[in-house]
């Protein structure tokens, strides 16, 4: 019998709740944002990305990336149309790898907005503005997923 969406939330919140607890350090991101973004880029951790390669945040392999990769299709908004392309996406061994790598990116200086943002809200903001994603909605999507799933809770 298939799980209904809210219970693959529920066990998806825990699941980050578990691997973000045992971080050491998360500076100044939120919490509710690593889930909200983990979870609009994962599909809730149902997407072949996430499921298979453990790659929660759509973070894709650049020329500097000595890990695994995987090449996938994948949908990107250019000039205001939606496309769908090919790349090479990192591929790690586990969730905490995922969320580590995922930090460890928004602390590059293109980034520098991100962890010092005073609000889940700015902080979203911040990742947008920096061009982590193209999707025109990202900010307003992991908002939308912060409230519906009550996430600033697990913001200290």
């Amino acid at each position: 019998m298939a799980k209904s969406l809210t219970q693959t939330k529920t066990v998806f919140i825990a699941r980050m709740l578990f691997a973000l607890d045992d971080m050491d350090d998360l500076g100044g991101f939120f919490k509710s944002v690593i889930i909200a973004q983990a979870a609009i880029e994962s599909n809730w951790g149902r997407s072949v990305l996430s499921s298979r390669y453990n790659n929660f945040f759509g973070i894709k392999a650049g020329k500097s990336w000595k890990g695994k990769t995987v090449n996938m299709k994948t949908g990107e908004v250019f000039d205001g149309k939606q496309v769908t392309i090919n790349s090479n996406f990192r591929v790690y061994d586990s969730l905490a790898d995922s969320i580590r790598d995922r930090n460890r990116l928004l602390r590059m200086p293109r980034y520098k907005a991100v962890e010092p943002a005073a609000t889940p809200q700015a902080q979203a903001e911040a990742i947008k503005t920096a061009g982590y994603c193209t999707a025109t909605n990202y900010v307003s999507s992991i908002m939308a997923t912060i409230k519906a799933n009550n996430l600033t809770q697990y913001d200290q």
